[in-house]
């Protein structure tokens, strides 16, 4: 596998491009942009991209990795994957959403009761199918989904959370409108704050924490003020696989074999990170000075109910049944 660094990264995309473009044609590069570091010890998207690289040894193809947002925001990276000029994009599934509207699902509020049930909804439902229909059509595949941690849960820096009047006063940062309707209905404030911006606006008192796995805070030292955190599973910590499907249209067959092999065992990878990952992380959240805060007997349920009202606000009726059908399969 090849890193490129941040400090040797190209200065621009469009200097990216042009330098594949003149590249040889036997060199068959699979770029691969994330908004992580390449640290397999704390990063699980790492996890999935060194999964990846190594089962790609013995074939023609050479993955090369472009970390930190080299390559620009997740927009960005997106559109540059719908246009073929990056072959493999990590990316967060909020990202596909403007494409396909079923991947709003995913973002619920305690939809899920963990990534395994996750993983079971997507392995015996045709969710993904559904989810791709218009993503293919716009140049993206939705090769499967990544984990950055074990679940949800509430970081901040004012107060320990154990009941969910608790959050009453706290300004938690969010991703988008969907993640702020959902703060707002547990009685938190929210804000919409870029996650390049996140540390600054903590640390000036714009936010005072986010919702996001215990390994968030620890890969970017955000652990030195955030310095409380409540496990909630409030969803699972998924984020999205998404290919150039034009890129990966024009593959032969025994190459698209070959690409799909490490899809999986990137995939594979990552939940070798996860399961190892779960057994550690509070005991590593606690040496780096956080205090763990479990929530009250019935506080869960208390969130689950007043956050139900926005799965109809935020989706489609006929989506959220997809959804709720999926689930219907693996808990039956």
């Amino acid at each position: 596998m090849t890193l490129m660094k941040s400090g040797k990264a190209l200065a621009s995309l469009s200097l990216l491009l042009t330098t594949t473009m003149v590249a040889p044609a036997f060199a068959a590069d699979v770029k691969i942009a994330m908004n992580g570091i390449d640290d397999p010890t704390t990063n699980a998207e790492a996890a999935f991209v060194h999964g990846f690289a190594d089962a790609l040894k013995g074939t023609d193809f050479k993955a090369v990795v472009f970390p930190s947002d080299t390559l620009g925001s997740e927009k960005e990276r997106f559109d540059a994957t719908a246009q073929g000029l990056v072959e493999i994009d990590l990316a967060t599934v909020s990202t596909g959403v403007g494409m396909s509207p079923l991947l709003k699902g995913i973002l619920l509020p305690f939809m899920f009761k963990d990534s395994a049930e996750f993983d079971a909804v997507i392995e015996k439902s045709d969710l993904l199918d559904e989810m791709n229909k218009p993503l293919l059509e716009n140049g993206v595949r939705l090769a499967g989904f990544n984990y950055i941690g074990v679940g949800i849960g509430i970081h901040n820096s004012q107060r320990d959370v154990t009941k969910m009047s608790d959050l009453k006063g706290l300004r938690l940062r969010a991703l988008n409108a969907e993640q702020l309707e959902y703060e707002e209905a547990l009685g938190a404030n929210g804000t919409i704050v870029a996650w390049s911006e996140v540390a600054n606006a903590i640390q000036v008192g714009i936010a005072d924490g986010y919702l996001n796995p215990p390994n968030s805070s620890l890969r970017t030292g955000h652990t030195a003020f955030l310095t409380h955190f409540t496990p909630a599973d409030i969803s699972p910590s998924t984020r999205a696989v998404f290919v150039s499907n034009d890129w990966y249209e024009t593959l032969p067959a025994n190459e698209k074999a070959e690409i799909d092999k490490a899809l999986d065992a990137g995939i594979a990878a990552n939940r070798e990170w996860l399961a190892n990952w779960s057994t550690s992380v509070m005991a590593r959240m606690e040496k780096a000075g956080v205090t763990i805060s479990q929530l009250e007997p019935g506080e869960r349920d208390k969130m689950v109910k007043a956050t139900a009202p926005t799965w109809t606000s935020i989706m489609a009726t006929d989506d959220l049944q997809k959804y709720l059908d999926a689930l219907k399969l693996v808990r039956n």
